[in-house]
């Protein structure tokens, strides 16, 4: 979990007080703010890390799935 939040950090710009803040529950959207170039380097990151396309993943959902998906999803993605 604090590794997708340091590759949040990195790819946000935002500081250590704020990714320290992250959990599992925060929403990308409502909670981090996530805009879509941001999105699209975290996904480049942890695909880079982990071998995991969340950007093709965050593709193939719908509006309120991607309104709601979590730091919490992403990480199950990654440890499939």
């Amino acid at each position: 979990m604090r590794e997708l939040a340091g590759l949040l950090r990195a790819a946000t710009g935002e500081d250590e007080g704020w990714a320290a803040a992250i959990t599992a529950a925060s929403r990308l959207e409502d909670d981090l703010g996530l805009e879509s170039g941001e999105l699209a380097a975290w996904g480049e990151a942890v695909r880079a890390r982990y071998g995991v396309d969340v950007v093709g993943h965050v593709a193939g959902l719908d509006l309120d799935q991607i309104i709601t998906l979590t730091v919490g999803d992403v990480a199950a993605l990654v440890s499939r």
